[in-house]
């Protein structure tokens, strides 16, 4: 089974639900992205020199 991105070609590793009725087959890398997406990421802030 081949992962359902369009421009990959890995071995399909999970399906996925995406929504009522579609489902994908995803490999890795994208079953990792999935799984993350509603992690929140704090941004870091760092103060400007003074050049």
């Amino acid at each position: 089974m081949q992962c359902s991105i369009s421009e990959c070609k890995e071995k399909a590793i999970q399906t996925v639900k995406i929504s009522f009725k579609e489902t994908r087959n995803l490999c890795e890398n994208h079953y990792k992205l999935f799984k993350n997406k509603d992690e929140k990421y704090v941004p870091t802030f760092s103060k400007a020199s003074k050049f």
